[in-house]
């Protein structure tokens, strides 16, 4: 879509890129969301730790309310393994691009867009 093209030809130029590479390609893809979904369950274990003090602060501020302080304790490692989880998926992102780079160079590379509108005559 970088290119400005439509998503029609971008499916077809995608689906050229890994036609020579399926196998490869679903390998990468399966293997990051697996190294995702690892961290998120250990970055979602690390905030159960967090939750435990945030309970214990929270059952002294609201004067031993115990409500209030479970639904804190339940949603809390998961709001920190998501606000950690961009720090996994910006290296997972790199390997991805990484990737489409190899694949663009075995399918012939393109050119490099100029910026301009297909069919729009430069001036100069």
């Amino acid at each position: 879509m970088a290119d400005d093209s439509s998503a029609t030809a971008a499916m077809r130029r995608s689906w050229t890129l890994t036609r020579t590479a399926r196998l490869r390609t679903t390998g990468v893809f399966l293997l990051c969301s697996a190294a995702v979904t690892a961290v998120f369950i250990v970055l979602k274990w690390l905030g159960t730790y967090v939750a435990h003090w945030a309970g214990l602060l929270m059952l002294a501020t609201t004067d031993d309310n115990v409500w209030v302080t479970g639904v804190l304790v339940v949603i809390t490692p998961v709001a920190v393994a998501l606000v950690l989880l961009p720090l996994v998926l910006a290296p997972v992102g790199v390997v991805l691009a990484c990737l489409r780079e190899r694949l663009d160079d075995g399918a012939g590379r393109a050119d490099a867009p100029s910026g301009r509108r297909p069919g729009v005559a430069a001036s100069g």
